[in-house]
């Protein structure tokens, strides 16, 4: 009979050993470590600029202050410390600490009720990850997927993520936010008292909160370092010492650097969360700011400046005058904001009609008084000039030869051109803007048009700007060709050019650049685009309110003084490279007078640039026989 007990015995616990090993094997693999869910962090969108200096701290949930940038070292003192206190085999055991299971168990047993857990870090790294109620059920899935979390991860990687994800008190989430938070420095830099303290507070964050309960705080600083002294970690003076140390707390704001530039790019963010490395070089931001507030204080106006990288389409800086909290319009965003954009548009009608074959830098246009149905130009001068080259004509930003270039290329054509370049400003049918579309009566943002000469600055291909270092590179379309886009940079450049209009400032030698400036109605806004083929100067000047301006406030004036002593601190003298003519520009024999191909009766020649199998080759009809004379003359329409 006692044989047969023994056998039910042995059946029984055999049979429940083998349900215990089938359970246990399908929780193994129905619970697998929640590595998906660790690349999601209770935080919010943390800028850093080019060198990784941290510009801004956005909140996350519930307001959550959480930088999840730390990597854990073992030869951080913040890194021993949580061990000593929480689980001082965490670099012995696999993810659960059977010792302590034992030391738990016989505690609790004993006692009658939870004294104590078991929990290693690993497992309260997975809590931490995918937090789940207390329970038996809980706590076994918990286990294996600690015990599976080794298996994939080192040590090193697992404490990571705990001390990323940790409460440290008040709204600070992980060591990194922890760390600034309290003691205003980063966690690698934290001494022996400081890493104490912030890995006693991990116990209780509300309970050991150091500027509310520093009595308590103390204490578990005290056992922290006990806990170090014990593992051997530091010697007993050094404990002491930091124990006898005082609570000293140097509580840092949330960093709020270039914020003009960091509203831009959170716009622009395709994440609301995550660690992100902006495309802002932090040494061409502090040269903008520094001339930008320089320009703004000089003049009494509002001023804003853009640097494109134009073969990365990356801003590297964004720079507005003012303070952005002051009322009421201090957070005005001037180089996101749209605006009149005046003359600065006229590269872009030539650009076009130059690739419709329509024009060439020596096609005279006509500088006279004329009417485009309702419109009337006049020149910012006052006068009309007549005949002029096309070159001249865009030199001097005259108005009427613009609005017939438009009118030869087409409105429509001209309007979806801009809509091309991402001038998203213009939000209206081509027909509510009319030619008048040439002179800058649609609205332009300073970042639109920093991207669009930057599109000029690239031989015709369009990228959208980048705000962020692992954006894509947008994909290119081209919008003109890159023998118009030499020629209207080789027509809006030389040293010439820029000694008539600077003057003095252009004693000095300037970076081989091109550049247009711009005026809207009213002097409200100054304008001033620069380029060379690596870079794009965009300059804005005038008021946030929009109010009508000095007569002053003119481009060359105000914006070209600022774009010019930004590109030679960016550009010194001989450090840009000059425009490379493409092949499918040609030089040809036209007339000095019309500009185009001779005709018989022409008799000056001059050579002039054209694009091949483009341009258009009707010969000059300006010179004509002169029957009366038995010589030539010159023949010109009724307005001219």
């Amino acid at each position: 009979m006692g044989r047969i007990r023994v056998r039910r015995w042995v059946r029984r616990l055999s049979s429940a050993a083998a349900a215990l090993l089938v359970c246990a094997a399908a929780l193994w693999f129905a619970c697998p470590p929640p590595l998906a869910q660790a690349a999601r962090y209770p935080a919010g969108l943390l800028l850093r600029d080019r060198t990784g200096r941290v510009l801004r701290v956005c909140l996350g949930p519930d307001d959550q202050d959480c930088r999840p940038s730390y990597r854990a070292s073992l030869d951080d003192w913040i890194a021993q410390a949580v061990i000593a206190a929480e689980d001082r085999r965490f670099l012995s055991h696999h993810g659960v600490d059977l010792l302590a299971v034992a030391r738990a168990a016989a505690q609790n047993v004993a006692a009658g009720r939870r004294l104590s857990g078991a929990s290693t870090l690993t497992m309260q790294t997975v809590r931490l990850i995918r937090p789940h109620r207390r329970t038996w059920l809980w706590k076994a899935v918990e286990s294996v997927q600690a015990l599976r979390l080794e298996r994939a991860w080192s040590k090193e990687e697992i404490l990571s993520q705990y001390l990323n994800r940790a409460p440290f008190g008040s709204n600070l989430v992980g060591v990194e936010a922890a760390s600034w938070g309290w003691f205003g420095k980063p966690p690698q830099q934290l001494n022996l008292g400081e890493a104490a303290l912030l890995a006693g507070l991990l116990q209780s964050p509300t309970r050991f909160r150091p500027d509310r309960y520093p009595a308590a705080a103390r204490r578990r600083r005290a056992y922290v370092l006990a806990r170090l002294c014990e593992r051997g970690l530091i010697t007993p003076a050094a404990r002491d010492e930091a124990a006898a140390s005082a609570l000293e707390l140097r509580r840092a704001p949330r960093p709020f650097l270039e914020p003009f530039f960091c509203d831009w790019a959170q716009g622009r963010s395709r994440a609301a969360s995550g660690d992100r490395r902006t495309t802002l070089d932090p040494a061409v931001q502090e040269a903008a700011a520094r001339l930008v507030a320089r320009t703004a204080q000089a003049h009494n106006v509002d001023a804003a400046a853009v640097v494109v990288d134009v073969r990365a389409a990356a801003v590297r800086a964004l720079a507005c005058s003012g303070d952005y909290f002051a009322r009421p319009d201090g957070q005005v965003n001037t180089a996101a904001a749209p605006r009149p954009a005046g003359s600065t548009l006229k590269p872009f009608a030539y650009a076009l009609a130059l690739d419709r074959g329509q024009l060439t830098p020596r096609r005279t246009l006509a500088d006279v008084p004329r009417r485009f149905g309702d419109l009337a130009p006049a020149n910012f001068s006052g006068g009309f000039m007549g005949p002029v080259p096309a070159r001249e004509a865009l030199i001097l930003s005259l108005n009427l030869p613009a609005v017939e270039v438009v009118e030869r290329a087409g409105l429509s054509r001209f309007y979806l051109t801009l809509r091309q370049l991402g001038l998203d400003g213009l939000d209206r049918p081509a027909e509510h803007y009319g030619l008048g579309l040439a002179l800058g009566n649609g609205s332009a943002r300073l970042t639109e048009l920093a991207c669009a000469y930057a599109c000029l600055a690239r031989g015709g291909l369009w990228r959208p700007l980048r705000a962020f270092e692992d954006d894509p590179a947008g994909e290119p379309r081209r919008v003109f060709s890159e023998g118009a886009c030499w020629l209207v940079s080789d027509m809006l450049s030389g040293d010439e050019r820029s000694l008539a209009a600077l003057g003095h400032r252009a004693d000095a030698a300037l970076p081989r650049a091109a550049w247009k400036t711009g005026t809207s109605a009213g002097f409200r806004d100054a304008w001033t685009l620069l380029w060379t083929p690596d870079t794009v100067v965009a300059v804005w000047c005038g008021f946030k309110s929009g109010r009508r301006g000095p007569d002053s406030l003119v481009g060359v004036r105000i914006a070209a003084p600022l774009a010019w002593d930004l590109a030679r601190q960016l550009m010194p003298a001989g450090g840009a490279p000059g425009f490379v003519r493409p092949d499918d520009v040609c030089e040809r024999p036209v007339c000095t007078v019309s500009g185009l191909p001779p005709g018989p009766h022409c008799p000056r020649t001059v050579n002039d640039w054209a694009l091949r199998q483009r341009t258009a080759c009707e010969p000059c009809t300006v010179h004509v026989a002169d029957p009366a004379g038995g010589g030539t003359r010159e023949r010109w329409p009724p307005a001219v």
